[in-house]
């Protein structure tokens, strides 16, 4: 959720900044559009089963797992973009701390509690409506890589981790290195 928050505001900085939107639509993107459309529909699969599917199966990690490596896919066929190296940066970190936490994003239970003071959630059980996974700091592999960073936006708080702030950067460094300025409208009358 922060990440779409985040976009959200990148772009309204964008356009305040005046920068050409339009650019972003004529750039050449590798693997077409039915690869995005691909890509995209597994992560409306995964949020699906993340959102609305309680408890850990092993289909739901596949999914997870197999949209995260669909992405880096995508993301290094299009490494020419501007902002596509760090993103797939990001998604590497996520996807390596993920595997070598049994598929879940690992949180600690004090990050987590203080995140969401008024939720209970056991450790070794995923959180509702999350990616996380409770796990005790010493139980978490490539600690340092997990969701250690509280972050409180709109009255929303949430915990990112390391690539979740490269894939940020990555959005940032797309949306105003791969626009230009817009041209500023020319006198009505010249003499």
């Amino acid at each position: 959720m922060i990440l779409i928050y985040a976009i959200i505001f990148l772009i309204i900085l964008a356009l305040l900044f005046r920068r050409d939107l339009t650019t972003l639509g004529k750039l050449h993107y590798r693997g077409g559009w039915k690869l995005g459309v691909m890509v995209g529909g597994l992560f409306w699969l995964q949020a699906g089963l993340v959102i609305y599917a309680p408890g850990q199966t092993t289909f739901q990690m596949f999914v997870v797992l197999f949209s995260q490596l669909a992405l880096i896919f995508l993301l290094i066929l299009n490494r020419h973009v501007p902002g596509a190296k760090l993103f797939a940066l990001g998604v590497i970190l996520n996807t390596v701390v993920m595997v070598a936490n049994g598929g879940w994003m690992p949180i600690t239970p004090e990050t987590y509690q203080s995140i969401r003071p008024n939720r209970v959630v056991e450790v070794q059980e995923r959180a509702p409506a999350s990616k996380g996974i409770m796990l005790p700091r010493s139980e978490t592999k490539l600690w340092v890589l997990s969701d250690i960073i509280p972050v409180s936006i709109l009255g929303h708080k949430n915990a990112v981790s390391l690539g979740d702030v490269l894939l940020i950067m990555g959005v940032a460094q797309f949306l105003f290195q791969a626009t230009s300025k817009a041209r500023q409208p020319g006198p009505l009358f010249t003499s």
